[in-house]
């Protein structure tokens, strides 16, 4: 294991680290070991400037798609989601996520289970009946045994939401192209999962009773890190920048872009942190780094210090004076802090 090279001393103790070797860092130590067997981790990245950040998000991207497997790797901006709110977080990142892509792969594993593999792993390639006359045999026939492999496979999965396990198994019945799926309840399963306004006679008929709201919202993206990983990925990585939450007063109406958020609001994004942190027994396979500017760490009224709940899971109140830990919960990137009280 090879530590990231440390950078000067920040004042009251501790040090920073260059961008490059810390991303080179998560990579070796993380994405390509702790979290592709399964592990999660939640790292609040300070960062000194909007090209740090930008350049930590670049980076981070291309190391999720090295290595077997790859990442699925999603971008969460304060400015533009409402972070505080879980269901809205969710929402965002279902937005990125290719879910049939992901669909097709547990089709495919499925095709194989029941005997009968499909001749390649494209969408085209896993409908029934193309997979049947593959096979020389009775379409009908293969489906229902497919089926009954995703049955098994998706339904049957204690590790998933009930809702979120119904809606994976419709897409993977839409992938099969059989017809128990059409294309409107495709297009209504992923309505569901993305927080548009679907009909409810429409869900329905998918059996999709509830709606994804703050009160489950978490569960769904626990069960998203869990889907991931059984369609043959190594994890999903979430970027959140929290830059906009530290803008304490809203600009003149007419200058204003995106959301703002109020004391409370910015609590509520907090609490949504130490809500990930407390839960990363439950998920899996999930990297989250969370860009934040340096007033947050530092600021009584607005940063991490009002929120002593998230605030004491990621100080480093203990820490050398010359080295930083590349382990800890808070890191910084190129950028000098004063002591964090």
């Amino acid at each position: 294991m090879s530590l990231p090279q440390q950078r000067s001393e920040l004042p009251g103790g501790g040090g920073v680290h260059h961008i490059d070797e810390y991303l080179d860092f998560v990579a070796a130590e993380y994405l390509h070991t702790y979290i592709s067997l399964g592990g999660t981790a939640v790292r609040l990245v300070v960062t000194g400037d909007d090209d740090i950040a930008k350049r930590f998000d670049r980076g981070l991207a291309q190391r999720c798609t090295a290595g077997a497997g790859g990442f699925v790797y999603v971008t969460v901006d304060s400015a533009v989601t409402r972070v505080h709110l879980m269901d809205q977080l969710f929402f965002a990142v279902a937005r990125q996520v290719d879910w049939m892509a992901l669909a097709a792969t547990v089709l495919t594993e499925a095709y194989r289970q029941a005997g009968f593999p499909a001749p390649g792993s494209g969408v085209a390639e896993l409908d029934v009946a193309v997979v049947a006359a593959h096979h020389e045999i009775d379409s009908s026939e293969l489906y229902r045994s497919v089926r009954r492999a995703l049955e098994r496979a998706v339904l049957k999965d204690s590790a998933l939401a009930h809702e979120f396990r119904v809606a994976m198994y419709r897409l993977c019945q839409a992938v099969m192209a059989h017809g128990d799926v059409t294309q409107a309840d495709r297009l209504a399963v992923l309505g569901w999962l993305q927080g548009e306004k679907v009909p409810a006679a429409q869900l329905r008929s998918v059996l999709l009773h509830t709606k994804i709201a703050r009160h489950n919202a978490r569960a769904m993206l626990t069960s998203l890190s869990q889907w991931v990983r059984r369609a043959g990925r190594s994890g999903t990585v979430l970027l959140i920048d929290l830059e906009r939450v530290a803008v304490a007063r809203r600009p003149a109406a007419e200058e204003r872009d995106g959301h703002y958020y109020s004391k409370a609001a910015t609590l509520d994004a907090y609490e949504l942190l130490r809500q990930l942190i407390d839960a990363t027994d439950e998920l899996a396979g999930l990297f989250v780094a969370v860009l934040l500017p340096p007033e947050l760490v530092i600021d009584e009224a607005r940063g991490l210090p009002a929120y002593s709940a998230l605030h004491l899971r990621v100080a480093d109140e203990v820490r050398d004076r010359h080295r930083a830990n590349p382990f800890a919960a808070l890191i910084r990137l190129d950028v000098r802090l004063e002591a964090v009280r």
